[in-house]
């Protein structure tokens, strides 16, 4: 058995399972009646179900291919292009979602009454059922230029068409999922913390607080739990990036050493890091729950509030 074989199995079957916790997990508390009108957690249900799709619909099969050898996209050409056309799209869907999250308590910080009337449930439900349209549309192109390929008389590989197309998903790969969110992630963090910061300022010249609530003027109040959602927002923030960042650089890598010559044992090499880097983006979609219960005591009191009910 190869030494990926043995990762896939072990690893990849006790992340699936503390992925599927964590998410089922998120959705209990966010979908609770003291959460489930609020944006935010709106926008964690949402990326905690696109989170659990991702592992049994990405995770789950890679599992089975790399682990178990069981791989029906070298026969199935349906099952074979509908593996990457669900695989791309969930796996932007999560950091877009993240994004429109961002977005929202950007706006619901802000010191201005007009802007922070915008951070609203019918908005951020617009804005994460339109960008789940547009990748959908986006991704069709994979139908077309996704194949089983022969890459020996007994051995066909489920895989892009070589050439142009090949590049094109590599750029993708690097910029729309690798660099792009990241940066957009940044920019929302960067303008909420601004918010709070403006807040505090105003706080200190008004000597004005409380224990529950920061207080700037007659209108703008964040409470404890907005605070505790940006507290977990810029927690998802920092496992996303932290998860995808060795796949990043290794795209990187391909792109600056694509045109040199390699040996089979640099070739060997590369495809294993390059399942490692794919293996390590899961980690984002499986942890969220374990690291809310770390930093948000709001979140913990509601999961307590809720078992005891159960």
């Amino acid at each position: 058995m190869s030494l990926l074989a043995s990762i896939f199995q072990i690893a990849g079957i006790i992340l699936l399972a503390i992925g599927s916790l964590s998410c089922i997990l998120n959705l209990i508390v966010f979908t609770s009646k003291s959460l489930r009108k609020n944006p935010c957690a709106m926008c964690f249900v949402a990326i905690s179900t696109v989170n659990l799709l991702y592992l049994y619909l990405g995770l789950l099969p890679t599992i089975l291919q790399s682990g178990f050898s069981m791989n029906p996209g070298i026969s199935n050409i349906v099952f074979c292009r509908s593996f990457y056309y669900v695989n791309f799209i969930l796996s932007i869907l999560g950091p877009t979602y993240l994004i429109v999250t961002s977005i929202d308590r950007t706006l619901a910080t802000s010191r201005n009454a007009g802007t922070r009337k915008r951070s609203t449930r019918r908005l951020a439900l617009l804005c994460l059922i339109s960008s789940s349209l547009f990748w959908a549309l986006f991704q069709i192109h994979i139908f077309i230029y996704v194949d089983i390929i022969q890459i020996a008389p007994t051995y066909f590989l489920c895989y892009y068409q070589a050439g142009l197309y090949t590049a094109f998903i590599t750029y993708y790969s690097l910029f729309i999922v690798g660099i792009t969110p990241p940066v957009l992630m940044g920019i929302f963090g960067f303008l909420t913390l601004r918010n709070i910061r403006q807040v505090s300022q105003a706080i200190h010249r008004s000597h004005a607080s409380t224990v529950e609530t920061i207080t700037a003027g007659r209108s703008h109040v964040i409470h404890s739990k907005d605070r505790q959602l940006i507290r977990i927002v810029f927690m998802e923030i920092m496992i996303y990036l932290i998860s995808r960042f060795p796949s990043t650089i290794f795209l990187i890598y391909q792109q600056i050493t694509q045109n040199e010559t390699k040996s089979d044992a640099q070739i060997s090499i590369e495809q294993f890091v390059a399942n490692i880097t794919y293996f390590t983006g899961f980690i984002d979609s499986s942890i969220s729950c374990y690291a809310n219960i770390l930093i948000s005591k709001n979140f913990r009191e509601e999961l307590k509030r809720i078992f005891r009910c159960r």
